[in-house]
């Protein structure tokens, strides 16, 4: 029967291979195949009425090897099928470069991470580059040796009484001549004095590192940080901005009490760079 099979399916000098022989040396498999067929990429050279078995040529190689090589450099279907019939399209070719491009650079900025992460001490290790939002805020600022607590003080009653203050994190904004000081606010209320409102402008690439315990600790963390964007090919892009995730602050302030620290082992604070 395979013998008669076999012998009714030759015409015009080629043998037709039934699609599991076809799948055995091409090394694709069957279900591959029959999507192939199904979203017309590359058809059976014949299809049997009474069975609905699918048959190939040899001929058809070619066509199939172009959708393998395709599909290994990663095009979609829709790519695919565009450019199985003429020459590509070129700014589709220029876009999958493009993507390839950036996978590249992701991967490459993972492996300098790693490496910087097996080789560095470990509580300096735990940076993350993440998207930082656009913050609305009220800022007070200050020559960079100027203590910060009154100048926290003095914004945040402003922003209490105003009804303004936003349920986030205070911050402040550290640049070689100048410390500034940044109380979240939930809309804008005139500026007052010294005191400005004004949005802390988004940030797509912010190194993040979070610090447990006094501030006294925090020159020893941003070093690190430093030195692990040495390792890993970022560059400092615009001010260093310390977070106070849990901080002291006085009970008249009526802060939320989650973000509020007795002592100083209690302090969570994140340092946050911008890099390119």
């Amino acid at each position: 029967m395979a013998a008669r099979d076999a012998a009714s399916h030759r015409g015009e000098g080629q043998r037709l291979f039934r699609i599991g022989e076809f799948a055995r040396f091409t090394r694709v498999s069957v279900k591959m195949l029959r999507h192939y067929d199904e979203v017309g990429m590359l058809r059976p050279a014949r299809v049997d009425p009474a069975t609905g078995y699918r048959y190939y040529r040899a001929a058809q190689l070619p066509r199939l090897n172009r959708i393998l090589l395709l599909r290994e450099l990663g095009f979609g279907l829709d790519d695919i099928a565009g450019m199985l019939d003429g020459p590509p399209d070129a700014a589709v070719v220029d876009r999958r470069e493009r993507e390839l491009l950036d996978t590249l650079a992701r991967t490459r900025g993972q492996l300098d991470a790693l490496r910087a992460w097996r080789t560095m001490p470990e509580p300096l290790t735990d940076v993350v580059v993440r998207p930082v939002p656009e913050q609305l805020v009220a800022t007070l600022r200050a020559a960079a040796d100027a203590p910060v607590g009154p100048l926290f003080v003095q914004t945040e009653v402003y922003a209490r009484s105003h009804h303004a203050r936003a349920a986030l994190p205070p911050l402040t904004l550290l640049e070689p001549d100048s410390v500034t000081v940044a109380v979240p606010l939930s809309w804008a209320p005139p500026p007052a004095g010294p005191i400005a409102v004004e949005r802390l402008p988004a940030v797509p690439r912010m190194a993040c590192s979070v610090h447990n315990g006094p501030y006294a600790g925090l020159s020893t963390r941003l070093h690190g940080m430093l030195l692990w964007l040495e390792q890993t090919g970022h560059r400092p892009a615009g001010a260093i901005r310390e977070v106070y995730l849990r901080f002291g602050a006085e009970p008249e302030l009526e802060l939320p009490p989650a973000y509020l620290a007795e002592r100083g082992a209690d302090l969570v604070t994140e340092l946050q760079v911008p890099v390119s």
